[in-house]
């Protein structure tokens, strides 16, 4: 069997992320892989291209101009044929609407998974009904949550929705040191409290509530505590703005983009993930992985992979003094914390592992090819 995966990027985020971990997986279950990226005018993202290559048979820029472009169904139609092609697996709007036109005569199966619908633009909104429309075409259509998975019903015949969560590759989101000395390296306090958030800064994520949280801490528990801001995005400098308006700039730390997450893990001691909107996101998963124990609002599918009050605590969303008892509760029961973060770590190898993944998409790829 021979896959290729689909996407088109603006950067490497989650549902990229995914894809890399499932070409591993899918190159060790013993098929052979292919990734096209597309240009989008020189400013697709190719990060994919790298993270997968020793796992690739091979990779292509797909060059694409435009929301529309026919040169670009031409060559995603000539790579199919000449490659043998026995899946094409899409991960966006875009490619899902190229891969539907260009795998027409051929005998391609065409999957598509469903990441999440995200923005309140007029232009979002628009891409995410075309999204969930273009569904009831494909021959799979995956959802990587339940809620994902229930909208996608709504579109696409019952026989062809399948729900898919994300996995986590368990060795390489391990805990890499011991905290105090993973905390040193951060230059942060041996003996203190940190509380770590990893992802994009939109406004989506929530930050500002967790800042707010931080800000509302007892004077004791907060002088003690220090927040590690990873990522980057356009909602940065607000929030940098926030943290100093709060006199937050000596607890908070953004750290911008990093490719040593394990080793940040390792000095969490509570990860938390305030979003407003998510579908199964990856980063719970690795923070539960590295035995951190973590605070999730309730989106998504994140209160069925963290068990509340057992490997981890769930809050309802923009709900700040709910976000404040969380951080109360962890930071003033550390050992109630650390079994928590050891539950989440048993919790991850025995359902969420990336190798379940990679299986749980081989029987959708047989399931399609055998129709």
């Amino acid at each position: 069997m021979r896959v290729l995966q689909l996407l088109s990027s603006s950067g490497y985020h989650g549902s990229e992320s995914m894809t890399a971990e499932l070409v591993r997986q899918l190159h060790g279950l013993g098929v052979i892989v292919d990734v096209g990226v597309f240009d989008n005018n020189g400013r697709g993202d190719r990060r994919i291209l790298e993270v997968a290559a020793p796992y690739l048979r091979e990779s292509v820029v797909f060059p694409c101009r435009g929301q529309f472009d026919r040169s670009t169904i031409k060559a995603l139609r000539r790579y199919v044929a000449e490659r043998h092609i026995d899946v094409v697996h899409s991960h966006k709007y875009k490619t899902t609407f190229y891969g539907l036109l260009a795998r027409r005569g051929s005998g391609a199966r065409l999957i598509s998974t469903y990441h999440n619908w995200l923005g309140d633009t007029l232009a979002l909104k628009f891409y995410a009904a075309l999204d969930k429309r273009l569904a009831r075409y494909c021959d799979a259509a995956v959802g990587v949550s339940h809620p994902v998975v229930d909208e996608l019903r709504r579109y696409a015949p019952p026989g062809r929705v399948y729900y898919v969560g994300n996995g986590v590759d368990m060795d390489s989101y391990r805990r890499t040191a011991v905290a105090h000395l993973a905390k040193r390296a951060l230059g942060l306090p041996e003996q203190s409290t940190v509380v770590g958030f990893v992802g994009r800064l939109s406004a989506q994520k929530g930050v500002s509530y967790l800042l707010q949280a931080m800000a509302s801490l007892p004077d004791a528990m907060r002088s003690n505590t220090h927040f590690v801001v990873v990522g980057d995005g356009e909602h940065r400098a607000v929030l940098e703005r926030q943290a100093l308006d709060a006199n937050l700039t000596e607890r908070v730390h953004f750290l911008g983009t990093r490719n040593d997450t394990p080793a940040l893990y390792s000095a969490f001691d509570i990860f938390v993930l305030p979003s407003e909107c998510e579908a199964f996101p990856m980063v719970v998963l690795e923070a539960m992985a590295c035995g951190v124990p973590v605070i999730g609002t309730d989106v998504g599918d994140v209160a069925r992979i963290v068990e509340h009050g057992v490997s981890g605590l769930v809050v309802p969303p923009r709900d700040t003094d709910a976000l404040r008892t969380a951080l109360c509760q962890l930071i003033v029961e550390p050992s109630t914390a650390r079994h928590m973060g050891d539950v989440a770590h048993e919790r991850v190898v025995r359902e969420h592992s990336a190798l379940r993944m990679g299986q749980r998409y081989l029987a959708v790829y047989n399931a399609v090819l055998s129709r």
